[in-house]
């Protein structure tokens, strides 16, 4: 065969490249397997043809192809193979055409050392399908595993929430029900399966919808914190109950792939909250609204008054010379008496308008919405007046109740609730000053009595210089056996010229005045001294409790003051505890909830003081780290016999085995109130039965009395 035949590249052979090329990227590989099999067959050929077969030049062309493989210097030498190689090598060649037949020697040899890359790269190729055929096995058996393992995992969370006694269900993003466990069934009536692909919020409570969505919108939002709501759920029947529901978004989890909402009914619960709430917000006695009612309505009526013409408007009702009645007729009489006073003040006023008992004798009347006229508030005064002038029958007898009323109206400005109560409370006063059974209407001659209240703030401002502040000790005990496990510090005022002061006198305006701070901080620190020396003296296992106020405990610095008077003091953390009410924590249930787990986080220990009687919900102990529930003294009044008052004791008492709280009964003053308290599971008390208020001098003959009788406390009350 010719050389210079071939200058020119045939159509066909173009056509061949072009095709091994789309077939190099369609499989790479191909062409490599491809060319060692006719370099292979080719080199078979020659040593069976005696040396004489002469590869085609298209036979290169995928040789060339596969040098690519091997980078540019397989693309080199296969070129050179390409141009040089035309024909056999013959020995007789080397003396007639010497020049060409050794290129041909040397560009065979160089094809023989391709063959073996070509068929090391075949083989290299076969073993690569193998190990990829390995792998794809090995994935598939991953697969299976992983598949079983899921549904082992499925059968494990279905048999756990198939025996489940809370409610369990699953919704989809959507809301709509994908499973219901068996409890659902049985504690709301309906079918297994009834509901599912329908919306789960179609059954809350309207009002509660959009809470519910709220949730579901924000468990979408943070699928990692578990949410907590409580809502009314519809039954079979059509009846309501509340389900408190902890929602936890499963979406990415395989087994579930849902929104799981686990449930449990809390009925009985809220039921005790709405009671609670009942009593929180009106007088036990009368029915009527108390003064945490009255003044959130005064507040409300003050911040609509932009928006009308009418100007709120409080009368301060005092019932006159009631004391003669308690002590002439007993106590009962005079709460029929205070029942029956209630009953009168409500027809004197209109529908729309609000009376409430403020404690002891003591009423008022908010007329919301008052006439422009300058004699609307005195009108319903006079007509109150007229409505107490019949005779009381009180046990058999008739008696004439007189009142002084005290009038204070929104005058512009910006006067708040306190400052309205206090106008005409004020105006009360004057009223009695000048003859009592009559009204006054608050004016600014009447400054005498506000005076008397800066008075009260001046003269506390330098009390504690003048180290006038007492601090007295109240024992609390355990019922079961007298022995003094506590005391309970509280503050009195040694006034230079008004003696011996009670909280009720100055407490108020320290706190409006922001005292309270460093007069709390004071009592704090000299509680905390004086248990150390008790302690010390008598009992390691003394413990000293000391009241926290609403503004101490939303103040910047009261973990900061505590921490120091541990310190100071040197006393362990675990032996003081710090009472707070209700009223104080749910101002700011966030703010508090801060600053109480840092108190905790100090060792100290934490207790609610008049539970049951705050604006409160029983949820709300979830999020506040106490340990001690203190009974109000208006419970331990009713709590012999078949009352309402003992009813909700028990409640209380449940409440503290169930947050596994201790519970203090405050205000025990008889046997029978000891007697039924311990028959109950209460555990501690305090009161005039056990003792008085008392300074430290007689906490320590209290203690060492105690000491000589074996632990027992006499029951002998002891006054400072």
């Amino acid at each position: 065969m010719e050389h210079g035949d071939e200058t020119t590249p045939k159509p066909l052979a173009a056509r061949l490249v072009a095709w091994v090329t789309l077939t190099d990227l369609a499989a790479p590989g191909a062409v490599t397997v491809i060319a060692g099999l006719l370099a292979v067959s080719w080199f078979a050929a020659y040593f069976l043809g005696g040396g004489t077969v002469v590869a085609p030049h298209w036979f290169y062309v995928p040789v060339f192809l596969a040098g690519l493989r091997f980078g540019r210097r397989g693309a080199v030498v296969t070129a050179v193979i390409s141009m040089f190689v035309a024909g056999p090598l013959l020995p007789a060649d080397v003396a007639t055409h010497a020049p060409q037949a050794l290129s041909d020697w040397v560009s065979r040899g160089i094809f023989f050392v391709l063959i073996g890359l070509f068929v090391t790269e075949l083989f290299g190729a076969v073993r690569q399908m193998s190990a990829r055929e390995a792998h794809m096995i090995e994935s598939q058996r991953l697969e299976a595993a992983q598949a079983e393992a899921l549904r082992e995992s499925e059968q494990r969370f279905r048999s756990l929430i198939q025996r489940a006694t809370d409610m369990i269900a699953v919704i989809d993003p959507d809301g709509s029900l994908m499973y219901e466990s068996p409890a659902v069934g049985e504690l709301f009536g309906w079918a297994p399966g009834e509901r599912l692909s329908q919306s789960a919020v179609e059954f809350v409570h309207p009002d509660d919808r959009e809470m519910a969505l709220a949730a579901l919108s924000e468990i979408l939002a943070n699928p990692g914190t578990p949410l907590t709501v409580e809502l009314r759920y519809r039954d079979s029947g059509g009846s309501w109950h509340w389900v408190e529901a902890t929602v936890s978004n499963m979406l990415d989890e395989p087994s579930v792939r849902g929104i799981v909402v686990n449930g449990r009914l809390v009925d009985d619960r809220k039921a005790l909250e709405q009671e609670l709430i009942q009593r929180a917000l009106h007088d036990p006695l009368t029915g009527l609204a108390n003064r945490v009612l009255l003044r959130e309505r005064l507040e409300t009526a003050l911040l609509r008054r932009d928006r009308s013409a009418r100007r709120p408007a409080l009368l301060f009702i005092d019932i006159d010379d009631f004391k003669t009645v308690n002590d002439g007729y007993g106590h009962d009489a005079g709460d029929r008496m205070l029942i029956e006073v209630g009953s009168r003040l409500r027809t004197g006023i209109r529908p729309e308008d609000l009376v409430a008992r403020l404690g002891g004798d003591e009423f008022a009347v908010l007329i919301e919405e008052g006439d422009e006229s300058p004699t609307a508030a005195t009108d319903v005064a006079t007509r109150i007046l007229e409505a107490l002038q019949p005779a009381f029958d009180v046990a058999g007898n008739q008696i004439h109740v007189r009142a002084s009323i005290g009038i204070a109206s929104y005058r512009g400005g910006t006067a708040d609730a306190d400052l309205i109560l206090r106008q005409a409370d004020i105006a009360m006063y004057d009223a009695k000053a000048n003859g009592k059974s009559r009204y006054a209407t608050f004016s600014d001659e009447m400054d005498e009595l506000v005076q008397h209240r800066l008075d009260i703030e001046s003269g506390l401002r330098t009390a504690l210089q003048r180290e006038e502040i007492r601090v007295v000790y109240q024992p609390i005990v355990a019922l079961a056996t007298r022995q003094v496990e506590a005391v309970e510090a509280l503050v009195r005022w040694q006034h230079p010229t008004r003696g011996l002061l009670s909280p009720a006198a100055f407490l108020d305006v320290a706190e409006e005045t922001g005292l309270i701070i460093p007069l709390g901080r004071f009592v704090l620190r000299e509680a905390c001294c004086q248990l150390r020396r008790w302690r010390e003296s008598f009992t390691p296992e003394m413990r000293v409790t000391v009241n926290l106020s609403a503004n101490q405990l939303h103040g910047a610095s009261i973990v900061d003051e505590v921490a120091t008077a541990l310190e100071e003091t040197g006393i362990p953390a675990d032996a003081l505890v710090l009472e707070l009410t209700e009223g104080s924590l749910i101002s700011d249930v966030a703010g508090a909830a801060v600053t109480l787990d840092s108190l905790r986080s100090l060792g100290v220990s934490l207790a609610i003081d008049d539970f049951g009687t705050g604006y409160s919900s029983l949820s709300h102990l979830r999020h506040f780290p106490v340990d001690t529930i203190k009974v109000d003294k208006s419970f331990v009044d009713g709590v012999c016999g078949v009352t309402e008052e003992a009813t909700l004791t028990r409640a209380v008492l449940a409440i503290g085995e169930e947050f596994c709280l201790q519970v203090v009964a405050e205000g025990v003053e008889t046997e029978d109130q000891d007697n039924e308290l311990r028959r109950l599971g209460c555990r501690y008390g305090q009161g005039y039965l056990y003792a008085r208020p008392m300074g430290p001098e007689a906490i320590d003959d209290l203690l060492r009395e105690a000491a000589h009788a074996g632990q027992a406390l006499e029951l002998t009350t002891r006054v400072l």
